[in-house]
C-alpha cells in the first residue's frame, strides 16, 4: 500500500508540474471570451491599443473595442470617467494606434466584446505615456533676465513679480494655482512668441489636458473658471505675446476679474493669435472683462491686438473708444461657432480726447458706448454693418462735430436683440424701448439727428 501511494503521489506532482500557475486558462467553448493586449508603440502621445475576441459563444459579435481611463477596470457604461474606442464586430484580433493622449500619465484599458448574451470584459491593463514636461515651481519675483525653456511646465502658486525680462519659448506651458498671477511693473518686460504649431499656455493647475496631470490628482480636479488670478500690466514697454493661450483665469484681485488686466504703465503690448477663453467674472462692472485695457488702452500704434480669439467669457474686451480696434479679432470659438461670450461686444470707456480719428469697423459683434462721447474736434467713423449700443439712461449718447454715419450702420439701445444680438445677456427678458438713452447730437448743425438707423432715442 505505501509503495502505491508513492506512486499516485508523484503522478499528481507531475500532472500539476506540468501546468504553470501563470498560465491563463484556455477559453471555453461556446463562451463569449475577450483578451486584452499589452499596449505597444507607447510615445508621449500615443499608444497601439487592441485585444482578441477568441470566441464568439455561438452569437455573433456585434461590438468590440477598448475602453480606457485614468482608473482601474474601465467599461462601456460610465461615460463620464471611460472611454470607449470601438474596433469593429467579430471574431479575431483586432487593434489601432491612438493619438492626442495627455504625456507623462498613466492609463487603464480593457478589451470589450458585446453579443446577444452581454457584454464581457478582458484583463486590466495600464500603459504610461512618455515623456510630458518638467516641472519647474517658480516663485518670488523675476529682477534678472530669464529665460523659460521648452518642454517645463512652470508653475506658480502665488504672485510673481517681474522687473526684467523675461523670455517665454514656444511650447511652454504656465499652470497657476487658486492665488497664482504674474506682475509686470517697473521695466519688467515678457516677449512671450509662440508658434502656430507650438503654442505657448496660461492655464489651471487642474488643467490635465497640456502636459499631463501636474498636480498629481488623477481625475479629483478639473480645471474651471477662476482657477487662477491674472496677468497683470503695469510696467515695461514691448510686451509681445503671440500664439498664447489664456484660460480659466479670473480669480478676485482687489474687485477686478479678468486674465489680463493693464493699468497705467502697461499699454505698451502686443497682442497676436492669442485664445481668451473660460474667464470667469462677477456682477462688479470691473469683474466682467477677459482683456481690461481700461482707459489706458487707447493707441492702437502702441497697444497692438490682431488676430486674437475671445469665447466662453463674460464680456470680451473693455478699452477706450478712442482705440480703432481691428476687425481681424473674433468672438466665438473656432471649433464651434455657437460658443460665444454672455455679453458679446467691445465694451468702451468714453474718452473725449478730441484730436483722435476713432473708425469702428467690427461687424460680428457690437459697440457699447459706457458714456456720452462728446467731440468738438477729430472724427468718428462707423462703418457699414456696425452696430453701437448704449446702455440705459439719459446721459448715454454722442455729442460730437464731425461724424461719418454709414446709412447701414446702427445706433441703437443695449435692449436691442435684432440689432447685434444679446447683448446684455438676459435673453429676453429686456425689450428695447424709446427714450432707453439720449441720442445722437450733430455739434455741426446744433440738433439732434433722427434717421431709420438710429433707434430707441429719446431724442
Amino acid at each position: 500500500m505505501k509503495n502505491l501511494k508513492i506512486i499516485m503521489l508523484s503522478i499528481i506532482a507531475t500532472i500539476f508540474a506540468s501546468c504553470s500557475k501563470d498560465d491563463a486558462p484556455a477559453p471555453v467553448p461556446n463562451v463569449l471570451s475577450v483578451t486584452t493586449d499589452t499596449p505597444t508603440g507607447v510615445t508621449a502621445t500615443d499608444a497601439k491599443l487592441g485585444g482578441n475576441v477568441v470566441s464568439d459563444g455561438g452569437s455573433p459579435v456585434t461590438r468590440r473595442g477598448i475602453c480606457i481611463s485614468l482608473t482601474a477596470n474601465p467599461t462601456i457604461d460610465d461615460p463620464n470617467n471611460d472611454d470607449v474606442l470601438e474596433m469593429g464586430t467579430g471574431i479575431g484580433a483586432f487593434s489601432d494606434t491612438f493619438t492626442g493622449l495627455p504625456s507623462n500619465t498613466t492609463g487603464h484599458i480593457r478589451a470589450f466584446a458585446t453579443n446577444a448574451t452581454g457584454t464581457v470584459y478582458g484583463e486590466n491593463k495600464t500603459f504610461t505615456t512618455l515623456g510630458g514636461c518638467t516641472v519647474v515651481n517658480v516663485t518670488g519675483g523675476i529682477s534678472t533676465p530669464t529665460t523659460w525653456t521648452t518642454g517645463n511646465v512652470y508653475v506658480i502658486n502665488g504672485t510673481v513679480t517681474i522687473t526684467s525680462t523675461l523670455i517665454i519659448q514656444p511650447g511652454v506651458v504656465i499652470k497657476l494655482g487658486l492665488a497664482g498671477n504674474i506682475d509686470i511693473i517697473n521695466s519688467g518686460k515678457i516677449l512671450a512668441n509662440g508658434t502656430a504649431t507650438d503654442r505657448i499656455t496660461f492655464t489651471s493647475l487642474a488643467d490635465d489636458s497640456v502636459c499631463g496631470d501636474t498636480n498629481g490628482d488623477g481625475t479629483t480636479t478639473t480645471p474651471q473658471k477662476g482657477d487662477w488670478v491674472n496677468l497683470y500690466l503695469n510696467g515695461g514697454i514691448g510686451h509681445i505675446f503671440k500664439y498664447c493661450d489664456f484660460k480659466y483665469a479670473g480669480g478676485n484681485d482687489g474687485g477686478f476679474r479678468g486674465a489680463v488686466i493693464v493699468s497705467v504703465a502697461g499699454p505698451s503690448f502686443t497682442f497676436d493669435n492669442c485664445v481668451f477663453a473660460h474667464t470667469a467674472s462677477s456682477t462688479n462692472f470691473s469683474a466682467q472683462f477677459a482683456f481690461f485695457g481700461g482707459s489706458y488702452m487707447n493707441d492702437p500704434t502702441l497697444s497692438v491686438f490682431t488676430n486674437n480669439v475671445f469665447y466662453d467669457n463674460n464680456t470680451p474686451i473693455y478699452l477706450n473708444c478712442t482705440y480703432s480696434i481691428n476687425s481681424n479679432n473674433s468672438y466665438s470659438n473656432p471649433a464651434n461657432s455657437a460658443q460665444k461670450n454672455t455679453k458679446n461686444c467691445i465694451w468702451m470707456y468714453v474718452d473725449s480726447s478730441n484730436s483722435t480719428a476713432i473708425n469702428y469697423s467690427e461687424t460680428e459683434v457690437p459697440y457699447v458706448m459706457d458714456g456720452g462721447l462728446q467731440k468738438s474736434a477729430g472724427s468718428v467713423t462707423i462703418a457699414a454693418g456696425v452696430t453701437v449700443k448704449f446702455p440705459q439712461g439719459n446721459t448715454y449718447g454722442l455729442n460730437v462735430l464731425n461724424l461719418t454715419l454709414s446709412p447701414t450702420a446702427f445706433l441703437t439701445s443695449i435692449k436691442d436683440d435684432v440689432h447685434g444680438g444679446d447683448t446684455n445677456g438676459d435673453g429676453n427678458a429686456t425689450a428695447p424701448a424709446a427714450n432707453d438713452w439720449n441720442g445722437y447730437w450733430n455739434r455741426n448743425t446744433n440738433a439732434y439727428v433722427q434717421g431709420p438707423n438710429i433707434l430707441y432715442a429719446a431724442n
